[in-house]
């Protein structure tokens, strides 16, 4: 990595969302079923299909800081360019790199292939005609449903040779895990083609209970009672294990990778998490080396330690994690990045530039360089020399 520092910051993780124009995009005999942010009158969005309604609306009314988040005063679902920038100028973000919205849970495991598919698919034909112009300095990511082995390859070749920055799969598939041979025509494609893989938090099937549960293991009536209780807490409050537990699942695409071998057969594959913090990190690396250590006997044979795999293919985003800073003198900094999630209530936006100062305070410059731009450059294709001559573009915004 280049010892030139830049001022640039680049998100790692923000969002765009499924406004009218992307259902434009979308097949008619799927348009029904895709679903739909609708305001209501206090500012709060619900989540409709087909005018049902999916989500229970927050009970809260939304104040002032509130209603610039998730989308909530801007129709456009963050594809008005103008307002995107201004945005950024508030933080100091120079570029982001732009993950759907409500298109996260394509794939969630209770929907057609067909519809899954299709949702994908036009995500990325829209967001590419609307970013494209400005890749320089937003990059979509490209969706990939999982359904239909072929129709993902195909999908996926077809949106590297667009030029999108990284290929997006859910997080957790536990009916087809990362860890079987189904994929490796995508591992050899993303590898070729030098294009990250990005498991974004909070996809495909959900984790978002404390259960742990196998649910292989379950008899048929445990799993018909456990559906009863998906019904039953349905439109409940959002609890505490919605949000924290589906951010420590972003250790599970990593160790189904590192584990099974896919790393060790494709050095030059590159795996990123997006949106999980990773105070859990040095924890993680360290419980990985000593099961493979202690547990030698039975435990499949890796020619490195699993960390080592780790910090030569992976990358982890931040946005507001403290322990994760803490944790640099045993993770490195060569494998952060950070991200504001624009705009979700989690997200710091719009206080970004707080996050971003607490990260120059607490790292050396060469490492919060690498966390702010350097990683995400090197990641996704940025031309930071580009970025920081053009910084004009964006921070005429904040006056």
């Amino acid at each position: 990595m280049s010892d030139v520092l830049h001022d640039v910051v680049i998100s790692g993780d923000a969002h765009v969302g499924e406004p009218d124009g992307m259902r434009a995009y979308m097949p008619k005999e799927h348009l029904e079923l895709l679903p739909k942010l609708e305001r209501s009158d206090d500012g709060n969005f619900k989540m409709t299909r087909d005018g049902d309604e999916l989500d229970r609306a927050p009970k809260k009314e939304p104040g002032p800081i509130d209603l610039m988040k998730e989308f909530r005063e801007d129709p456009s679902q963050g594809t008005n360019h103008d307002l995107r920038l201004e945005h950024m100028a508030l933080q100091g973000v120079d570029a982001a790199v732009l993950f759907p919205n409500i298109g996260l849970s394509v794939s969630m495991g209770n929907s057609s292939p067909a519809f899954n598919h299709a949702w994908a698919r036009a995500h990325n034909e829209f967001t590419w005609d609307t970013f494209s112009e400005h890749r320089h300095r937003l990059k979509p990511a490209a969706v990939l449903a999982i359904d239909d082995l072929d129709a993902m390859l195909a999908e996926a070749e077809r949106c590297i040779k667009l030029g999108f920055c990284t290929l997006f799969l859910p997080a957790t598939v536990p009916w087809r895990p990362y860890r079987l041979p189904v994929y490796e025509p995508l591992w050899s494609l993303a590898e070729e083609a030098g294009v990250p893989i990005n498991f974004h938090i909070f996809s495909g099937n959900l984790a978002l209970r404390g259960d742990m549960v196998s649910v292989a293991d379950l008899s048929d009536d445990r799993i018909e009672a456990l559906r009863g209780l998906d019904e039953l807490e349905k439109g409940g409050p959002e609890l505490i294990n919605i949000t924290v537990m589906g951010m420590a699942a972003g250790m599970s695409p990593l160790a189904e990778v590192i584990g099974s071998g896919v790393l060790e057969a494709h050095p030059d594959l590159k795996v990123v998490v997006t949106e999980s913090e990773c105070g859990w990190l040095a924890w993680f690396l360290h419980a990985m080396d000593q099961m493979n250590r202690q547990r030698h006997l039975g435990m499949k044979k890796l020619e490195l330690e699993p960390s080592e795999y780790f910090h030569r293919q992976c990358n982890v985003t931040i946005t507001d994690d403290p322990v994760a800073l803490h944790n640099v003198p045993l993770t490195g900094s060569d494998c952060l990045l950070w991200g504001d999630d624009y705009p979700h209530d989690e997200g710091v936006f719009p206080d970004g530039a707080r996050a971003i100062r607490e990260i120059r305070d607490a790292l050396t410059p060469q490492a919060s360089h690498h966390v702010l731009c350097g990683n995400a450059a090197k990641l996704y294709g940025f031309d930071l020399d580009l970025l920081q001559a053009t910084r004009d573009e964006v921070m005429r915004f904040a006056a």
